[in-house]
């Protein structure tokens, strides 16, 4: 088939409804594997036995990859589809680790949405839509590829990567255990798994996310005094009280207050969307025991930076906010992970916006400002100069979790599978 311009209209192309109707047929089939996959568990640097599965079941429809291992138990795995080297070459991304394990007092909601499992026509559970329904869609893709004797021009690489979702390293939590978020991407294309474009599959209400946020992660310890409670004297001002606990209290209201500011003086319109780089406290922490006074309150944040944002100059301008309540404090960076708008990537975006357009006969919409405000893989390959962009179904509602988020129509999974190969085929292009 003569490749044509990406800008397509809307005729009709038979080797898009081939594989299109050969995805529809496959429903079952993706339900199923959703289910295998989602009901495997793979907390960040667990990842191993999903990474066996995707291989083991790309293998059928010959599309052969291997294992890239970070640890015994954490790795990547990456398959390609060949192409005959005359197009641009793609990598679908999307991830396998679920979050943290779970503690041995977590709730049984929270074990059931570690699960996957289908109610009428929705998916559930917390993995299944943060990545696994994304990356069956893709392994669905490219067997519907494969299915339909499409031969691309440029290769097509799936990367099911680890530690997408990783915590970051601080006082007794270190080491490859807490890499930090897009740790496994990260190691992916330090180890030449690269591509012309990357398209990456998270949820994004059938918009196509071009930029991500930057992530900084800072603690601001609060000093105080260890008094004995019957000697504890809490003086005439919060400055005079030693109890260190009592400032951080002053210390987090100035940081909420310097929070607001920040995210309405941040916030970015562009061309495709909204940024609004949020910021919040995510844990406090004194020392190891209960039994007597600390000295310390450690408070922990999570601050979003716009791309291009200096997190130094942020981190001024923490430290000059919490400085108003004249506290003794140190605020130090523990984290920290570049945003980027994506450059170069109008080939891919156009692809996607067409396969979209043909699906759907509309535009796509503008992503939710929150997909565009966090940190997803799409960063590390803009980082190293491969133009990337998210895109995926929405969300829906559920009971279960704190967001209430962590379900999907089966439907729009679909949907976005027949996206995904009718993006590959036009960006990749056919023989």
């Amino acid at each position: 088939m003569k490749q044509k311009d990406t800008q397509l209209d809307m005729e009709q192309n038979p080797t898009f409804d081939k594989v299109s109707a050969i995805i529809e047929r496959a429903r079952a089939e993706l339900i199923d594997l959703c289910l295998q996959l989602g009901n495997i568990s793979s907390p960040h640097g667990q990842e191993r036995e999903v990474g066996e599965a995707v291989l083991d079941w790309l293998k059928q429809y010959q599309i052969h990859g291997q294992l890239q291992f970070i640890t015994q138990r954490s790795v990547n795995a990456v398959a390609t589809m060949s192409g005959s080297g005359r197009g641009p070459s793609l990598i679908f991304n999307a991830h396998m680790d679920t979050g943290p394990e779970l503690p041995a007092d977590a709730s049984e909601d929270a074990r059931k949405l570690e699960t996957a499992w289908v109610e009428g026509e929705m998916l559930f559970g917390k993995g299944m839509i943060n990545d696994k329904a994304q990356l069956c869609a893709f392994m669905i893709a490219m067997s519907a590829l494969r299915r339909a004797g499409v031969q691309l021009k440029g290769d097509l690489t799936l990367t099911a990567v680890a530690s997408e979702t990783g915590n970051p390293s601080i006082d007794e939590f270190q080491g490859i255990d807490f890499p930090g978020e897009g740790f496994g991407t990260k190691w992916l294309v330090d180890r030449g798994a690269i591509a012309d474009y990357a398209l990456v599959g998270e949820t994004s209400s059938f918009g196509i996310v071009q930029a991500e946020c930057g992530a900084a992660w800072f603690k601001i310890r609060v000093k105080g005094r260890e008094v004995y409670t019957p000697r504890y004297e809490r003086g005439a001002s919060i400055g005079e009280n030693p109890n260190a606990f009592a400032k951080a209290a002053h210390v987090i209201q100035a940081f909420e207050e310097w929070a607001i500011q920040y995210e309405n003086r941040e916030t970015i319109d562009f061309a495709g969307g909204t940024i609004i780089p949020k910021a919040q406290i995510v844990e406090v922490r004194g020392g190891a025991g209960v039994g007597r006074p600390n000295a310390t309150c450690d408070i922990f944040t999570d601050v979003r930076i716009a791309p291009g944002r200096n997190p130094l100059t942020v981190q001024r301008e923490l430290a000059a906010a919490i400085g108003k309540v004249n506290l003794d404090c140190d605020i130090s960076l523990f984290q920290y992970s570049r945003g980027h708008i994506a450059q170069n990537a109008e080939p891919l975006i156009d692809a996607v916006r067409s396969a979209h357009r043909y699906l759907f006969g509309a535009e796509p919409p503008q992503p939710p400002s929150a997909e565009t405000s966090m940190w997803r893989d799409l960063n590390v390959f803009n980082e190293i100069g491969i133009p990337s962009i998210c895109y995926g179904p929405p969300r829906q509602r559920e009971r279960l979790s704190g967001a209430q988020n962590r379900a999907m129509k089966i439907d729009d999974l679909v949907l976005a599978t027949k996206v995904y190969a009718l993006s590959a085929m036009i960006l990749c292009g056919i023989e």
